[in-house]
């Protein structure tokens, strides 16, 4: 433009005149063109100027909320930490007024006494396994009046001494009673076979039928059509096997034998909730509630386990069977040694049903707790396993005849068909 406007004036203008004017344009060029190009950069740096505020002011909200946040999360982390501390310093003054209690004449007296009672829980446990094993137990009972004796003279040191010797002694005539049983018959048909299984808790022999789920139907049957609280009628596990079409069977859950005394009142009857697949309908349904008990249940060739029975939310099953405790669920053993009864902590034959990859486990364990046999389920291949009833009403039957057994005659069963 500047350009065109020179040539303009040197077309038409006298010589000395267009030199002046071209001195004046250039001039205003000089002068001009620098304040354009500040201006144009001093804009510029203020928009520029402008945005970095924007940036800053959001790095510095960034950073705000941050420090809030840190600074919550910190003192959160501290809370909780004071919280801990209170609560151990909490327990360790109960322990120390425990230890001062048990130093007094009163509370070592409690102590004691608390200690006999739990070695004569167990005392009391081996004392009706050998029963069951029909052992003689007459040398193991009649200690039973000179330790009251020596409960009245406080003589707990030798009590408790006395109670462990007869004990150890019950342990010795269980375990040469079980060298002395003939070995387990054949594998009576496809799927039942006994084996014994090695876990980091001890080796035991086991009464096993591992079938595939796809295979067979599972149906818990009971001797009566409803609910039972004493006199509750029974059947032996051949008579529900060979009733409800089955091609294997075993012992169901927990009940109250008649032949034990502790049972008057309520022979035969079982507390645990349990669907009786042949009348379609759940016995002892309100069981289905609790929090201590496991829960199998089936519908078809499908299986669902509950590690608490109130896990359960419902639904048509065709069959079900819960007691307790649960052994094993997702692979992790999960019995608790706090929970058990001293029953179950003496090694006996334990009853157990599972489910690991495709297969149904229906399982007899010897010489085990109730511990020993959740691993043992593991080691078998259970990936959810649920105690059952053992001892004394251990029963297993297939293909027409007992692999063991038959036992106690049985209020409820778990029958197999095909």
């Amino acid at each position: 433009m500047v350009y065109f406007y020179l040539l303009l004036i040197d077309m038409k203008l006298p010589h000395p005149r267009r030199k002046h004017i071209l001195l004046i344009v250039f001039a205003i060029i000089l002068v001009y063109t620098p304040i354009a190009l500040l201006t144009f950069l001093f804009y510029k740096s203020q928009t520029s100027i402008s945005s970095l505020k924007m940036d800053y002011s959001e790095v510095k909200e960034a950073q705000e909320n941050f420090k809030q946040n840190l600074s919550e999360e910190l003192f959160n982390e501290h809370l909780s930490l004071l919280e801990k501390q209170n609560l151990e310093n909490e327990l360790s003054n109960l322990e120390g007024e425990l230890a001062a209690i048990k130093e007094t004449p009163d509370g070592g007296l409690t102590a004691n006494i608390n200690e006999v009672y739990e070695l004569y829980g167990d005392y009391e446990a081996k004392v009706k396994r050998n029963e069951n094993a029909k052992l003689k137990v007459d040398e193991a009972t009649g200690k039973m009046e000179s330790w009251g004796q020596k409960i009245i003279d406080q003589d707990f040191e030798n009590l408790l001494a006395e109670i462990q010797e007869v004990s150890d002694k019950l342990d010795t005539d269980y375990k040469d009673y079980l060298a002395t049983l003939p070995p387990p018959p054949p594998p009576a048909s496809k799927g039942y076979t006994y084996t014994t299984v090695s876990t980091e808790k001890g080796t035991h022999g086991v009464y096993l039928i591992k079938v595939p789920m796809s295979e067979v139907r599972v149906k818990t049957v009971a001797a009566a059509s409803g609910d039972c609280s004493d006199n509750c009628p029974t059947k032996s596990l051949q008579d529900y096997v060979n009733e409800y079409g089955g091609f294997a069977g075993m012992n169901g859950s927990y009940f109250c034998p008649p032949d034990y005394s502790s049972c008057g009142g309520k022979v035969n009857s079982f507390d645990y909730a349990l669907y009786h697949s042949q009348a379609g309908k759940w016995l002892n349904k309100d069981a289905r509630s609790w929090d201590k008990t496991g829960l199998f249940t089936f519908n078809g060739n499908s299986v669902e386990f509950y590690k608490k029975s109130n896990e359960f939310g419902g639904g048509g099953v065709t069959g079900g069977i819960s007691n307790y405790p649960s052994l094993v669920k997702n692979g992790e053993v999960v019995v608790k040694d706090g929970d058990l009864t001293s029953y179950q902590k003496i090694k006996g034959t334990r009853g157990a049903i599972g489910v690991g990859g495709e297969n149904l486990y229906l399982a007899i364990i010897t010489s085990a707790t109730v511990e020993e046999a959740a691993y043992a389920m593991r080691a078998l291949g259970a990936k959810h396993a649920l105690n059952l009833d053992g001892g004394g009403s251990s029963a297993m039957f297939v293909d027409g005849r007992y692999v063991l057994g038959p036992g106690r005659s049985l209020p409820n069963a778990i029958v197999l068909t095909r």
